[in-house]
């Protein structure tokens, strides 16, 4: 739950509905850091909080490293978004990779020493992540998006009435931006909602220029 990546990943999942658990390197009761109270609270009680260490133990150094490889052998796929030559995220990807695990890591300018690490998981051979498509492809093999999955991702919160009309077009068959466009009966407004959609990881744009829901 450590604030930045790790905070955002968990609150993006409780808001899209999507099932999420936090490994905890201290005891399972204990919100760390403190400011993460409110966090630890909705994990708990929406999803899961799980610790090898018994209640009442404070985080040690010691403690981040040991709970890695529960991370690294919970996920099938372990992302790297940003980290430094010596991030403890280097450890979870080592593991992961150990384990027989797909790693990832989003790319960063090679000037920045946030992305260092990252980028050399990159040189290494790890799987480059531009967006949520990138992670399917890994998981699940090339083109496995939309229709072709069991059911749709579950849609993030808080989309307004443009975003969901375009949702609903793509889903009725509709795959073009002028199709969607008449579809939604606002041709020169679905751009922006596409694109925010896209970024968002609920709708891919081929390289034929169509939308498919993912």
């Amino acid at each position: 739950m450590a604030l930045g990546i790790d905070s955002a990943a968990h609150e993006g999942a409780l808001a899209a509905g999507a099932q999420t658990i936090a490994v905890l390197a201290c005891g399972p009761e204990r919100a760390y850091p403190a400011r993460r109270k409110q966090l630890h609270s909705e994990l708990a009680q929406r999803a899961a909080v799980v610790s090898e260490l018994p209640p009442g133990t404070v985080p040690y150094r010691w403690a981040f490293p040991a709970r890695n490889r529960i991370i690294a052998a919970l996920a099938q796929m372990t992302v790297v978004v940003e980290a430094a030559e010596r991030s403890g995220s280097l450890i979870t990807a080592e593991i992961a990779a150990d384990l027989g695990r797909s790693v990832g890591a989003v790319p960063g300018h090679p000037g920045s020493w946030h992305s260092s690490g990252a980028n050399s998981l990159l040189r290494d051979g790890a799987h480059l992540v531009r967006d949520a498509r990138d992670i399917l492809d890994d998981l699940y093999g090339a083109g496995v998006v939309g229709a072709d999955r069991a059911r749709p991702l579950p849609l993030p919160a808080g989309l307004s009435a443009d975003h969901q009309a375009v949702i609903r077009a793509v889903e009725s068959g509709f795959s073009t931006a002028a199709s969607i466009g008449e579809s939604c009966g606002a041709a020169a407004d679905v751009l922006a909602p596409l694109t925010e959609l896209e970024l968002l990881g609920v709708l891919r744009r081929r390289d034929d220029g169509t939308y498919v829901r993912l």
